[in-house]
């Protein structure tokens, strides 16, 4: 009965020193998509459809910095490289985003004398890295991708 009884008991610690462990690990896993804030370097890549005859479809690039303030407001500027056309330089950028439990969220860019631009978001590598791919990008034929990487 002694060494049923001190099974049970080992068994019982046992159980209870894992949880204590396995305790904060859980908790930061579940606490990683909480926020969003800090200031990330970003690049995209994008298609652009140019009316014609004939109609062309040419990639376009940019790079930039932005800052998610952890309360759904995002601050920036960008670089744009367009094909044949003008590269505009330090544009400034904002709007707002949502980040949910998942990991997944939606931002909303507003550029001077642009459209707003939305976009959907995925925050990987706890907090390290975010993808983002356009959901709304106007005329047909235009898509856009970006990604984030934490820079402080």
């Amino acid at each position: 009965m002694t060494n049923r009884f001190n099974l049970y008991q080992t068994a019982k610690l046992a159980i209870a020193l894992g949880l204590v462990i396995l305790a904060p690990s859980l908790a930061s896993a579940q606490a990683r998509c909480e926020s969003l804030i800090g200031t990330y370097a970003f690049t995209f890549s994008a298609t652009i459809s140019l009316p014609g005859p004939p109609a062309i479809i040419a990639p376009w690039y940019g790079i930039g910095i932005m800052t998610f303030d952890g309360t759904g407001k995002l601050t920036g500027t960008q670089t744009t490289n367009f094909p044949g056309g003008p590269v505009l330089r330090n544009v400034p950028l904002s709007g707002s985003y949502t980040l949910n439990p998942d990991c997944t969220g939606t931002m909303i860019v507003k550029f001077p004398n642009f459209p707003d631009f939305h976009s959907d978001l995925i925050m990987a590598d706890n907090g390290k890295t975010i993808y983002s791919i356009a959901t709304d990008v106007q005329p047909a034929g235009n898509s856009q991708s970006q990604t984030f990487r934490k820079i402080r």
